[in-house]
């Protein structure tokens, strides 16, 4: 996981200031969703055009 530019700015003003509401916001919007990402199994990808039955999950056709 990276930061980008502001993501870095933002969580070095947290340091210096020492400021936890901020400390948690930054947790709540920059690494809580990437965390969810993290862990999503890599090889289950919901398909629309499988050609299965609608509702299955990766489905050769």
């Amino acid at each position: 996981m990276s930061l980008d530019e502001d993501e870095l700015i933002w969580l070095k003003r947290i340091i210096t200031d020492q400021d936890r509401d901020e400390a948690l916001a930054f947790v709540n919007k920059i690494l809580k969703p990437r965390m969810k990402d993290a862990e999503r199994p890599t090889g289950l990808q919901r398909t629309f055009d499988s050609g299965g039955p609608p509702g299955q999950i990766g489905v050769p056709r």
